[in-house]
C-alpha cells in the first residue's frame, strides 16, 4: 500500500516521468485533480489487463486451431483480398 501511495504521489507531481507518462496516455489535463488522475490510472490498468486476456484468449484460439481450419481461414482470407496491379494486368 506505502508503494501504491507513493506512485499517487508522482501522478500527482507535474513534473515526475510518471505524470508525464499518463499525460502522454490520457486525455487528463495537467491541472487534474487526484481524483481524476486516479481514474485516469485505472483505466489504464484496466485496459491494459483486458488487452493481455484478449491476447491469451487469441492465442489459446490459435493454439486449438486444426491444420485444416487454418488453412480454410487463410483460403477464405486470400479470396476477400483485391488482386495487386501484376494480377490485374493478366
Amino acid at each position: 500500500m506505502a508503494a501504491d501511495a507513493r506512485l499517487v504521489d508522482r501522478l500527482m507531481d507535474p513534473t515526475s516521468l510518471e505524470r508525464w507518462e499518463l499525460e502522454s496516455v490520457s486525455d487528463i489535463e495537467p491541472e487534474a485533480s487526484k481524483s481524476t488522475v486516479r481514474r485516469a490510472a485505472f483505466r489504464i490498468g484496466t485496459d491494459r489487463i483486458t488487452e493481455i486476456a484478449m491476447d491469451e484468449g487469441h492465442r489459446q484460439l490459435a493454439e486449438q486451431t486444426t491444420a485444416e481450419e487454418a488453412a480454410s481461414d487463410r483460403a477464405i482470407t486470400m479470396s476477400r483480398r483485391r488482386p495487386t496491379r501484376a494480377e490485374d494486368a493478366e
